[in-house]
């Protein structure tokens, strides 16, 4: 054996925990965001956490829970549970990547659309297009490929989510949303 665990051989059912210390130091790294190359960041979605209810058509919230959004990863990721606990689940997780604010979205299609964000999204208004992911061979797969947010207010959201399939929108989902519990 080599460095760390020649200094406690008699102690090596300590090394596990100590290792884990140390990958855990150094994934912290400062707390803060990666920089971005364009677009609103990481920051924008984090001022999202909360739990979020759907609106009725007069805009009231209604009690049908529909986003949870949870900073995780310190600080590094945020989920967002779609529909939590209904058979449509879904999760989405953004993070800071090297094309800027990005997200991968779990879908209940059984696949997983990697999308960045659009340069010209504003803070109030950010727009995402895929790029690929994990079970789309190519843009005929069925995929939400679009994803909008657009916050109307501190508590207030439109989400608008287009599926496509052979290269042609097949559905659009769009929901008003209002925020109604904050960590």
């Amino acid at each position: 054996m080599s460095g760390i665990f020649q200094s406690f051989p008699a102690r090596r059912h300590m090394a596990p925990p100590l290792l884990t210390m140390a990958l855990l130091a150094a994934c912290a790294g400062t707390g803060r965001p990666a920089e971005t190359p364009a677009g609103p960041g990481l920051e924008v979605i984090q001022e999202l956490e909360g739990t979020w209810v759907r609106c009725d058509e007069s805009g009231s919230p209604t009690e049908v829970v529909t986003n949870v959004f949870r900073i995780t990863a310190g600080g590094s990721a945020v989920s967002e549970v779609v529909f939590p606990g209904a058979p449509e689940e879904m999760l989405t997780v953004y993070v800071a990547g090297k094309d800027g604010l990005e997200l991968t979205h779990y879908c209940a299609a059984r696949n997983a659309p990697r999308m960045v964000l659009d340069p010209t999204s504003t803070l109030d208004d950010l727009r995402f297009t895929c790029t690929g992911g994990v079970g789309l061979e190519n843009h005929s797969t069925g995929h939400m490929h679009t994803g909008r947010l657009v916050r109307l207010g501190p508590n207030r959201m439109r989400t608008e989510w287009a599926y496509h399939e052979n290269g042609e929108v097949t559905f659009t989902g769009v929901f008003d949303i209002a925020r109604v519990e904050r960590p």
